[in-house]
């Protein structure tokens, strides 16, 4: 079994960085994104976030995609 770090660099998993310009809140980031959070798992500044967290002006914003295995 591949950790993270293996399938990103490998490809197989992409993520995408998004450095905030303006305050707003995730949901907001993922909708201007045409995302939807069901999909995708945040990090903002290290740590995890939920849609109704507030975005600040220079936070880094990790959008990973959602993995589901069996």
């Amino acid at each position: 079994m591949q950790n993270l770090n293996e399938l990103i660099q490998s490809g197989e998993l992409s993520t995408h960085t998004y450095h905030v310009t303006k305050e707003r809140t995730v949901e907001d980031l993922l909708s201007e994104l045409n995302l939807q959070n069901k999909y995708f798992g945040i990090i903002v500044d290290g740590k995890r976030a939920g849609p109704k967290d507030v975005l600040k002006e220079g936070a880094e914003v990790v959008i990973l995609p959602k993995i589901a295995g069996g």
